[in-house]
């Protein structure tokens, strides 16, 4: 992931999931050096006082900007309005030159009890660029960062994503590979785990470890573990975001049927994880 001039992308309506999501874009665009671009949702169905917060938005984050790089002035931030344009659409545009695109979980317009709004489901599934959704942590004192991973070109991606991440926050990283594992016996009823389930436990964290081997020479700093755990990977990773900063998965891993802009797992993830969850592409 080279520096250049692509901007990290942030939704902005108002709610607090966006005001969340501003200051983790804002976070993003120092450590990586890249312009903001903040995109204010100024629909018709926008709260009168929006614009008021916009601005305060703008000038918070101009100010955490300022002193960043060596050009006079820090990074660049932009702020555009789309106001004859849905959020979706605007966003979806914007994204085709952007390095990431990061929206809250869910926004005014998101109906009571919606794990994630339909602007973030829409964006997660279609954007061309990594996005990230951010929600309010469960653990507010977690700093790792989990990442799962299937040995598909998704999660290789998903993997370049958490390791670079980790690189440039300090976070400690924990990959994860979670698998379907029944050991339901003829009645249904579950059984201790067998000796056999054991080794096959063993035999996955070391094929695990194995594959890591050219992530952790390539990121040498970064303090990585890794674990193999006999559970749907998306109960796996969703159980693992209650104590972690970050949850990375690919847009789609080996389930995954050809023509889907998102697989089911990092869909299951993206509803259900208790903290900020970044899909890459």
């Amino acid at each position: 992931m080279g520096e250049g001039p692509n901007p990290v992308v942030v939704g902005y309506d108002g709610s607090a999931d966006s005001e969340r999501a501003l200051t983790w874009a804002v976070a993003a665009a120092k450590q990586r050096r890249r312009p903001l671009r903040l995109v204010a949702v100024l629909d018709y169905g926008a709260p009168e006082w929006l614009p008021d917060r916009v601005e305060e938005a703008r000038s918070r984050a101009a100010e955490e900007l300022s002193n960043v790089g060596d050009q006079p002035g820090g990074l660049t931030l932009t702020v555009l309005k789309p106001r004859h344009e849905e959020a979706s659409h605007a966003l979806l545009r914007l994204a085709e030159d952007a390095h990431l695109v990061v929206l809250g979980s869910r926004g005014h317009n998101a109906l009571a009890g919606m794990l994630i709004g339909s602007v973030s489901q829409h964006l997660g599934r279609h954007a061309p660029c990594p996005v990230v959704v951010v929600r309010e942590r469960h653990d507010s004192q977690a700093r790792r960062i989990v990442v799962g991973s299937d040995y598909s070109e998704g999660s290789d991606r998903a993997l370049e994503f958490a390791f670079d991440a980790a690189e440039r926050t300090g976070a400690p990283l924990t990959v994860i590979h979670g698998w379907q594992h029944s050991t339901a016996g003829r009645a249904g009823l579950y059984l201790p785990m067998s000796t056999t389930v054991a080794q096959e436990i063993d035999t996955r964290r070391t094929e695990l470890r194995d594959s890591l081997a050219r992530w952790i020479e390539k990121h040498p700093g970064v303090d990585v573990q890794w674990e193999a755990i006999p559970l749907h990977p998306t109960r796996v990773l969703s159980d693992a975001s209650e104590h972690a900063a970050l949850v990375v998965v690919g847009s789609r891993g080996h389930g995954a049927f050809m023509g889907m802009l998102l697989g089911s797992v990092s869909l299951g993830v993206l509803h259900h994880a208790r903290c900020p969850v970044a899909i890459a592409r």
